[in-house]
């Protein structure tokens, strides 16, 4: 929801997610190259933006680390930004991650990474159904907001997100729940969702005022309910970077689509009953999967496509996974791409993932015979590329069955069994 109102806001609070900070993607073997600070910056840039607009809490959905051991840089991220924020007078407010949590017996009874942050250092205030459901924070113009905090809690958060219903009072001004989950109404759902319809009750039974979700990469948000994801800071994976589509065709490269992938934050103002939930963008690295699209191609063909695809993407700072799809030529198999000729161009780019062949297939053959075509030909070209000298015998049954079955006649099968019966074909 946005407003046109100038007025002073009665409070401002920043909502983000999944920053991993010590995540080392890609993992380029050259130690300048190295990407992990790639991800404190981008948590930098955030807390910069708390302190410029001068909100009056930070929400973090989850995921502030990659790992529950995380690396020395992660900690002097963490240590370098936050008491930036106590200092300028900012609680930051976060709730348990999957990648916040031990896994072992003997991690988890020292405790987790945001348990030492609060109890210890007192830099973030931990906010899960697991140890403390409910914080509350006072605004500068003493409004009182209340953040309940799901963590993640897999297949059990709906079951989870009733019990914390119980525990909400209508007992201040504003209501967030803060949950590293989604529901099942996100594209590209990852793990396991809230019933939007749990979800939606809560908000119009004004129990919470604002949902900030985490988990997902990918930024979403609901038309008509207040319930945001501005997904991770950073890229993480390809599968949260822009994919750009091209078709080829033996000769000429077609940009068919492009589909961005925004990461960032969101800086949310709120005003009475109006709800301002603005979504800022940072930079990223410049990640992309090349998609490009065959038609019965030919092994050069599908090499000289997809280097002219990435040449056209070639920067110092790139980072590309090239992902081939479509139907190769029936004499052509996959072992026949030279790979090794497409991936020479990694010296141009920063990082060059090794070619993604799982959906490039051969054609498949179609069983119905158009009126008035030539089903023999195409027939026996995929036979010779597969069976050689039994080509021809091969076209001469299949061509027979297509044709009894064209006929639709209560003998159909009777006389293709028949037909089958006699074929011999030869050693």
């Amino acid at each position: 929801m946005t407003s046109t109102d100038k007025t002073k806001p009665d409070f401002k609070f920043i909502h983000l997610a999944d920053t991993h900070l010590g995540l080392n993607w890609p993992a380029i073997g050259r130690r300048e190259n190295i990407q992990i600070p790639v991800y404190g910056k981008a948590f930098a840039a955030v807390i910069d933006a708390a302190i410029k607009h001068q909100v009056d809490f930070v929400i973090h959905a989850g995921d502030l680390v990659n790992r529950a051991h995380p690396p020395t840089a992660a900690w002097n991220r963490i240590l370098q930004e936050l008491p930036r924020l106590r200092e300028a007078e900012i609680p930051f407010i976060i709730t348990v991650g999957s990648h916040d949590k031990p896994e072992s017996y003997f991690d988890k009874a020292g405790g987790d990474v945001l348990q030492i942050l609060d109890a210890r250092l007192n830099l973030v205030k931990r906010v899960d159904t697991d140890q403390t459901p409910r914080v509350s924070v006072q605004t500068k113009a003493g409004k009182k907001v209340s953040i309940y905090g799901l963590g993640d809690h897999g297949r059990e958060q709906e079951e989870q997100l009733r019990e914390l219903r119980k525990q909400m009072a209508g007992d201040t001004d504003f209501s967030i729940l803060l949950m590293h989950g989604t529901i099942s109404d996100i594209p590209r759902m990852v793990g396991a969702a809230v019933d939007p319809k749990t979800i939606g009750a809560l908000l119009s039974q004004r129990y919470v005022d604002y949902v900030a979700m985490g988990h997902n990469h990918g930024r979403w948000e609901h038309k008509d309910l207040q319930i945001y994801n501005p997904g991770s800071t950073e890229i993480t994976s390809f599968a949260d970077a822009t994919t750009i589509t091209y078709s080829y065709d033996g000769s000429k490269l077609t940009e068919e689509q492009r589909e961005p992938v925004e990461h960032g934050y969101y800086l949310v103002e709120v005003k009475g009953e109006i709800i301002n939930a603005q979504f800022q963008a940072l930079p990223t690295r410049d990640v992309k999967n090349i998609q490009v699209r065959y038609d019965a191609a030919t092994a050069t063909e599908v090499v000289d496509g997809a280097r002219l695809a990435i040449s056209q993407n070639v920067s110092n700072s790139g980072i590309i996974r090239p992902v081939l799809i479509g139907t190769l030529h029936p004499a052509v198999s996959k072992s026949d791409i030279n790979v090794s000729e497409i991936m020479s161009l990694k010296e141009k780019l920063l990082y060059l993932d090794n070619p993604l062949l799982t959906n490039l297939n051969p054609p498949k053959v179609q069983l119905e015979a158009a009126e008035g075509s030539d089903i023999a030909q195409p027939l026996n070209q995929y036979f010779t590329a597969t069976l050689g000298q039994k080509a021809e015998e091969a076209t001469r049954i299949a061509t027979t069955l297509i044709e009894l079955y064209a006929r639709k006649t209560k003998t159909t099968h009777q006389e293709a069994l028949s037909e089958i019966d006699r074929w011999q074909p030869h050693d």
